[in-house]
């Protein structure tokens, strides 16, 4: 108690800074400056970690990275900590690729626009020795109202084959298998899929480890990371099996990223966006935000057919585009009794907590600009005196 009193005195004690001029004559002294809060010593090492460990199992992945990497003794750090902040260097170098302008990441090539019922731009380029790598990015402005149903139509794996096209002619082409492996946490999870290919190849597979997280705190950004796995690859914690029944595994990466959608992005309607900045004044108006995709797929052929080529990048990945922002809408609507079924199956260990974030995202992207975001309050009150005892004891309770 008296330890206590004595802290509690010296945190009161104000600053105070000599003058070193003499007071000229007929001056007044100025008046003392007000009192200022001695601040609080440097959160410890095993503080930031305990933190950051907090945020990790909230799936804030990027933000729980951020307190680990101002740990100053890295003997405290151990192997967990270590996989977290590589796959974090991982997922922040996909964020950065989504956040840069297309005339920065390489010679892509416009496939073309869509004018549907969300208009979506379309870019891809190919690479590698045979011309096998495919690169594709895709962006669409979406209302907020879809950003769950779109969250479920990518979380329920199994129901992939449900909704997916696929193809007979001119090639055959479409996915066979779709199942998940693991479910490695409340939203990351590793999954197979496997695809059809022309004859005579063979068919091709992917395991794929797919993180999601929740940086809506930091900068109102949800994300998904998709990377493909081999069987000597244990960072989900998950034994990779090998191929099965002559399948050849390909390489893969890629994710989603959904983040509000800049004013100027050229997919957004230019009528719609006029129209809710005049009309709309004083209303609420729902949120725009942009679902930006990025894949990159080795497919392992050491000569790919040009008409293959043609094929992928002109039909396939527009339609499957489409396909997937139609379930989505047909998910808000209610007509996929299948996702319906499985969404109020996982309403109280996931979808109810999606549901509040989301919630939160909308709030930030409403609020943006007005004060500080939740994580930055987490490290003012990691270094502040009052408020620093108080968040360690709640992590220790």
């Amino acid at each position: 108690v008296a330890k206590m009193t004595a802290e509690s005195a010296l945190g009161n004690i104000a600053a105070v800074e000599p003058r070193t001029e003499p007071l000229q004559l007929g001056e007044a002294p100025s008046p003392a400056k007000p009192e200022k809060s001695q601040r609080a010593p440097r959160p410890s090492d095993r503080d930031l970690i305990r933190a950051a460990e907090q945020h990790y199992a909230e799936d804030r992945l990027l933000a729980a990275a951020r307190l680990l990497r101002r740990v100053h003794d890295g003997s405290f750090l151990n192997e967990d900590h270590t996989k977290l902040l590589a796959k974090a260097g991982e997922c922040e170098a996909f964020v950065r690729q989504l956040k840069s302008s297309v005339e920065d990441g390489g010679e892509w090539t416009k496939q073309g626009e869509s004018h549907g019922r969300h208009n979506s731009l379309i870019y891809y380029k190919m690479g590698g020795e045979h011309m096998s790598h495919l690169n594709v990015r895709v962006e669409t402005p979406i209302p907020s109202s879809l950003l769950i149903p779109l969250l479920s139509v990518l979380n329920e794996c199994e129901l992939y084959q449900t909704w997916l096209p696929s193809w007979e002619k001119p090639v055959r082409l479409g996915v066979t298998k779709s199942e998940k492996l693991r479910q490695v946490s409340r939203v990351s999870q590793v999954l197979a899929v496997e695809t059809s290919s022309p004859w005579p190849l063979a068919p091709r597979e992917v395991i794929l480890g797919a993180v999601a997280w929740d940086d809506i705190d930091h900068c109102g950004d949800v994300a998904i990371h998709l990377k493909g796995l081999h069987t000597d690859n244990d960072e989900m914690g998950v034994e990779i099996p090998p191929p099965q029944g002559g399948s050849v595994r390909v390489d893969f990466d890629g994710g989603f990223l959904f983040q509000k959608c800049p004013e100027d992005h050229p997919a957004l309607d230019r009528e719609k966006r006029e129209k809710s900045s005049t009309e709309n004044k004083g209303e609420d108006r729902e949120q725009i935000l942009l679902v930006s995709f990025l894949m990159y797929v080795d497919s392992k052929m050491k000569l790919l057919p040009v008409r293959v080529i043609n094929f992928v990048v002109r039909t396939v990945i527009g339609r499957m585009w489409e396909k997937f922002l139609s379930v989505a809408e047909d998910v808000k609507e209610g007509k996929r009794p299948h996702h319906k079924e499985a969404i109020e199956a996982k309403r109280e260990c996931l979808y109810n907590w999606v549901d509040e974030r989301i919630d939160a995202m909308f709030k930030r992207l409403e609020n943006s600009g007005s004060g500080s975001t939740a994580e930055e309050s987490l490290s003012e009150s990691l270094d502040t005196s009052e408020h620093y005892r108080e968040y360690v004891g709640y992590l220790q309770c």
